[in-house]
């Protein structure tokens, strides 16, 4: 069948012949011991040998008259984005009020805006002229009222009945700023209570927790005074930390940096949820740093590291800390192994109930083929399951990689919990028994982000893709259903894809959406989806003024003739229709994530430092192209699957020749004699694997830190 639609294929740029091995399903598990790192540099030898070499000046001089590289240079993330105005919208929520402000940065500088829902009304925060010119003379240092360098913005609820107070900190100091339409005050204040690098702050704010010889401490913001809570943590067998498997501990080492407690603080500020991690019988990774900073000899680097195969892994006891009476509390459950859960600082696996007496939390088992909800109460450490769902593959909490799980305990007792149990994932409610009451959702499309639960109206705001006929099934849309799966709503009607953001109060919506094609606009949502505030759009002239045009979307059909795979093809500027351009793919194959932005690109976001970098690659004479193939997220269960076990097939390489060849049918422009690859980490494990299997089709690449070997990935990853 695959050699069938290969044959149909011909067209005049196709002059190469393809073998029966390239289609193979046994050339598509590359031999791990031939790939190794001398590759990369076999790689990026060809890179710059081949007929690459002359691409670069074959591009049309750009009528500016800036040369290749300097018009290239132009379109990196860093430019790029610093050029794109009014872009996002951040909120800071006002305790008490339905009202927030936000940085407004635009092409004439910066402007701190106030948000009054309530009002409908949006105006300067104060007056940045006065408060400017209040700060220089206070501090005797120039201040610019278009960027004022204010910093830990707090701004009081009275502060919306005609007088403000705003507090912030500008050169070390601490001030507030109080005025009227009248009058305007400047006063420095004390430092309010901050955390120091690698400690977490209390909610209250009165206490920040750090890890000090591997064990748990707590520092007053008021005093200063330290106070040690646990007291039998070592190396290897410590409190509040990831295991070096995950914490990348030569990285730390070397910036000088200190990572935060792995806990959580309760509502009350009076107790923390951590673990006491033990990596005692986990086998050591040696690495040699070759040049270490300004010296000329090597120096070995030593640390434990959980390969997947290994007996032994990271394993985390759970425990309650109570903080005044310096006293642990064993939760009365299973150690919990590594997982990819654990691949993130923040602790997603546990969180506290609203009223801080019931710790609720995530058990995974290795493989993450099980997932247990857990309910323990912090005095006793008594521990229940309250469900748990197994799979044949991974059972997740969220598409979204090491991300908040998406589920809720309601104040009845009843929990929303998360699947892909019928293929796709879905909310689903169970009463306090764990057995399952009703599906909240269904359909051939998933659940993205559990957004709010009105408990009083019995209703669930989410966001989901795939949903709308004819969009990207990776746009993210905003949906109201009540908990009984009826009524469901759309709440955005606009194609694209919505970024959203719930009000304390769960009344109004911060929505910015936007596609490539159309830059962010932020709008404020009623319950029923309405837009009831228009708050910005961006500005891209910048940009455009370059010449720049949007990328172009596309879809194809996988292998298997029914999938449809999405993707973006990147032009130069100074692109013409009756010239060969030569291809580089930029390539991330998952499974964690994908490669190719669905929002505008305002921000040095991953996927959006990839979309600016291949714009920047297209002004040097390049058509580029970004695919995510099967075993990548946020589609169907059997897609993600894909990679599940077998990492080595993530991305669906031969999708992508596929995709390639469907592409150049119709676009004579393409020249697929001169097509290379570049990818980075998992990416760069892709491009050598197409170098090496399918050396007829990709004659070039660059494979930047390549994960060439899944055996040394770390034992969490789900290979």
């Amino acid at each position: 069948m695959i050699l069938r639609i290969f044959n149909q294929m011909s067209g005049k740029n196709r002059k190469m012949k393809f073998r029966v091995r390239m289609m193979s399903r046994k050339a598509q598990r590359t031999n791990v011991k031939i790939l190794k790192v001398l590759f990369v540099l076999f790689v990026f030898g060809l890179f710059i040998s081949s007929s690459f070499s002359g691409a670069a000046n074959e591009f049309i001089s750009p009528s500016t008259g800036q040369t290749g590289y300097a018009q290239a240079e132009r379109f990196l993330p860093a430019n790029a984005t610093s050029s794109i105005f009014n872009a996002s919208v951040d909120p800071h929520w006002i305790t008490g009020t339905q009202s927030f402000w936000y940085l407004r940065n635009s092409r004439n500088g910066q402007e701190f805006v106030l948000v009054d829902i309530q009002n409908r009304s949006k105006a300067p925060a104060f007056n940045h002229t006065s408060l400017a010119a209040d700060l220089s003379s206070a501090t005797g240092e120039p201040v610019d009222p278009s960027h004022i360098p204010l910093s830990e913005i707090t701004v009081t609820p009275e502060g919306l009945d005609g007088i403000e107070k705003i507090g912030f900190e500008a050169f070390n100091r601490s001030w507030q700023f109080t005025f009227n339409k009248t009058n305007a005050k400047l006063t420095e204040m004390p430092s309010p209570p901050q955390p120091e690098p690698g400690e977490s702050l209390s909610p209250d704010g009165k206490l920040a927790a750090f890890v000090r010889d591997h064990n748990l401490w707590v520092r007053s913001t008021e005093t200063g005074e330290k106070t040690q809570l646990t007291f039998n943590g070592t190396k290897d067998y410590a409190y509040a930390e990831r295991s070096e498997t995950v914490s990348h501990p030569v990285t730390l080492v070397r910036l000088n940096e200190t990572a935060k407690p792995y806990a959580i603080w309760s509502p009350d500020s009076s107790r923390i949820a951590t673990f006491r991690m033990d990596q005692r019988n986990v086998s050591e990774m040696h690495l040699l740093q070759y040049v270490p900073g300004n010296d000329t000899r090597s120096r070995p680097w030593s640390y434990r590291f959980a390969t997947p195969g290994d007996e032994m892994l990271p394993m985390y006891e759970p425990v309650v800390v109570d903080v005044a009476r310096k006293k642990i509390v064993a939760v009365q459950s299973t150690a919990q192994p590594e997982v990819s859960l654990m691949d993130t600082e923040d602790d997603v696996l546990q969180w506290w109930g609203d009223d801080g007496r019931t710790l609720y939390s995530l058990y995974a088992q290795r493989g993450e083929k099980a997932l247990q909800l857990l309910q323990t109460d912090p005095v006793t450490g008594k521990t229940e399951m309250l469900l748990e769902e197994k799979g044949s593959t991974f059972v997740e909490a969220s598409l979204d990689y090491a991300s908040q799980p998406n589920i809720r305990i309601l104040k009845s007792g009843d929990v929303i919990w998360f699947s892909e149990k019928d293929g796709y994932g879905h909310l689903y409610l169970y009463g306090p028994d764990g057995k399952e009451k009703n599906a909240i959702t269904s359909g051939n499309w998933a659940v993205r982000l559990l957004l709010y639960v009105d408990e009083n109206a019995s209703q669930v705001y989410f966001l989901a893709g795939g949903r709308e006929p004819g969009r990207d099934p990776y746009y993210r849309h905003l949906y109201r259903v009540s908990l009984d799966g009826s009524g469901l709503q759309l709440l955005t009607p606009e194609d694209a894809d919505h970024n959203v953001v719930v009000d304390p109060s769960g009344t109004t919506f911060l929505d910015t959406y936007s596609t490539v094609e159309l830059p962010p606009v932020s709008v404020i949502r009623n319950r029923n989806g309405s837009i009831i505030m228009n708050l910005e759009t961006a500005d891209i002239q910048n940009i455009t003024d370059m010449g720049w045009k949007p990328p172009e979307r596309f879809s194809v059909k996988a292998l298997d003739g029914q999938t449809d795979l999405y993707g973006l093809l990147f032009k130069p500027t100074n692109f013409n229709a009756s010239e060969m351009y030569p291809l580089v793919e930029t390539v991330y194959p998952g499974p964690w994530t994908i490669v190719t932005a669905k929002s505008f690109p305002v921000d040095m976001a991953w996927v959006n430092k990839i979309f600016w970098r291949a714009q920047a690659v297209a002004e040097l004479g390049f058509i580029v192209i970004t695919l995510d193939g099967p075993g990548t997220p946020f589609r169907s269960k059997a897609f993600h699957d894909a990679s599940y076990g077998c990492l080595g097939d993530a991305g669906g390489l031969t999708d992508h020749i596929k995709a390639i060849m469907e592409l150049s049918e119709n676009r004579p422009y393409m020249d697929l004699d001169r097509l290379g690859m570049f990818g980075h980490s998992a990416g760069g494990f892709m491009t050598a694997q197409a170098l090496l299997n399918y050396p007829d089709f990709y004659k070039a690449g660059v494979a930047s830190a390549g994960d060439y070997d899944s055996r040394f990935y770390g034992a969490f990853r789900k290979v």
